[in-house]
């Protein structure tokens, strides 16, 4: 699309280019017809023996044919109008010949000028036609001479020389002048092709180097677009760990890649992300530790307070409140996972990671405990510390609740009075009887005072 652009612009400049040139062709031939014209007129009226009346009609129809080849230049067509004028010159030129002193006249010499001024305004095409038509008038007119069916004028020795010594130096510096303007053009296209072909070069090695820069562009967008890839698929990767449960994990943040655009940003997650891990682990891990100590510390309480009777066997078809602790029970609590020896095994109660108590089973035939059944106890085991945890905790909100409504009511009787002994003495009444204590004493002031 481009190349067809840049050729239309080229044609159209020539094109104008060779409307200006032969504008100003017919300009000078108008201007110089009209001097011939006055020169002949001036001639015919002094009487010489020039035959100046038929040259001034010549000269005449040569001004008109150029003022015409012009207007038919602007207003119709370049080529219709180059062809009038030569050939109209032409004629002319060959008309003036026969007054001129025929085919070997003076006025041969400027025939030279028409095929260069036909090359210079058509082309090729122009210079074959316009010397044909060159060739073909002249050996018209000579065959006419030869056969005495015109007979040219012959002129005076000294205007035949004058004439000789006009028209050559006039044909060949108008024949220059058309080579000039035609070598001009020549260098200006030379210099055109020159430049465009200086403009072409540098087209390509900038299209070579916008192909190279695009090659490593996507290059480097192949490569950024494989490293985000693979560092996602690590995250994705550590964060499945983690979530497994695998809080040693740590993400790979890899090297860092200066192509890569938002490297540093994948770096930087990652970092935060180990850090983020790191934390939260150590807080799950302090936690649990918390929660297992606070298990622990629950559990004994509710042992060393009585409120339950720590243990159960069943032993010949009855329940007893006596347990006897098995070696594989201690085993089981010491590992914290089951321990199955020959016919005796023991699973381990774990509430919140913590070990609160131990199930233990013998078969008295010394048959070994097979999997299904080991397997089953487990399931049962961590049944049953759900449910006596629940049970633990449901007690101690009781508890909680009784503690805090005796708070109230001793707190409300308290405020009942506004004396201050009456207010002691209130207190120690109270205290005595929610604690169901033997003795209280309440004293103001230190054991100093």
């Amino acid at each position: 699309m481009s190349d067809r652009v840049l050729e239309t612009g080229r044609l159209r400049e020539e094109i104008a280019w060779r409307q200006r040139v032969f504008e100003n062709v017919t300009r000078v031939s108008a201007v110089g017809a009209a001097g011939l014209l006055i020169l002949f007129v001036i001639l015919g009226l002094l009487d010489t023996m020039i035959p100046a009346w038929p040259l001034a009609g010549v000269a005449a129809m040569t001004g008109l044919i150029s003022l015409l080849s012009l207007f038919v230049s602007r207003r119709v067509n370049l080529q219709p109008a180059v062809v009038l004028y030569l050939a109209g010159l032409t004629l002319t030129t060959f008309a003036s010949i026969n007054f001129a002193g025929g085919v070997t006249g003076p006025l041969l010499m400027f025939l030279m000028v028409f095929p260069v001024l036909a090359g210079q305004l058509g082309g090729i095409f122009a210079v074959q036609w316009s010397t044909v038509v060159v060739i073909f008038f002249w050996l018209v007119a000579m065959v006419l001479e030869i056969l005495g069916g015109a007979t040219p004028v012959e002129l005076p020795d000294n205007t035949a020389r004058a004439l000789y010594y006009t028209v050559f130096p006039a044909s060949l510096l108008a024949i220059a002048i058309i080579v000039r303007i035609f070598v001009q053009r020549g260098q200006h296209g030379m210099a055109v092709a020159y430049e465009r072909e200086r403009a072409l070069a540098e087209s390509t090695q900038q299209a070579q180097a916008a192909v190279e820069a695009e090659r490593e562009a996507r290059e480097r967008e192949v490569r950024a677009a494989m490293h985000i890839r693979e560092t996602v698929a690590g995250y994705v990767d550590y964060l499945s760990r983690v979530a497994a449960g695998e809080y040693t994990a740590c993400v790979d943040v890899g090297e860092l890649d200066e192509d890569v655009e938002g490297d540093r940003e994948l770096h930087a997650l990652g970092e935060y992300l180990n850090t983020t891990v790191d934390t939260l682990v150590a807080a799950l891990t302090q936690a649990q530790e918390v929660q297992r100590r606070y298990t622990e510390q629950s559990w004994q309480t509710v042992v060393a307070s009585g409120r339950v009777q720590p243990g159960f066997a069943y032993r010949q078809d009855q329940i007893t409140p006596e347990a006897e602790w098995l070696p594989q029970m201690t085993q089981a609590v010491d590992r914290g996972a089951p321990v199955a020896q020959a016919e005796s095994a023991a699973v381990p109660l774990v509430i919140n990671r913590q070990v609160v108590g131990a199930i233990g089973g013998q078969h008295t035939d010394g048959r070994p405990w097979t999997e299904e059944e080991l397997s089953l106890i487990e399931d049962v085991t961590g049944q049953l510390a759900q449910t006596i945890e629940s049970l633990r905790l449901f007690d101690d909100v009781q508890r909680r609740a009784v503690q805090e409504q005796l708070i109230g009511e001793v707190t409300t009787r308290i405020r009942e009075s506004l004396d201050m002994e009456t207010v002691l003495k209130t207190a120690v009444r109270e205290m005595r009887r929610s604690l169901g204590l033997d003795k209280i004493t309440i004293h103001l002031g230190t054991s100093q005072e």
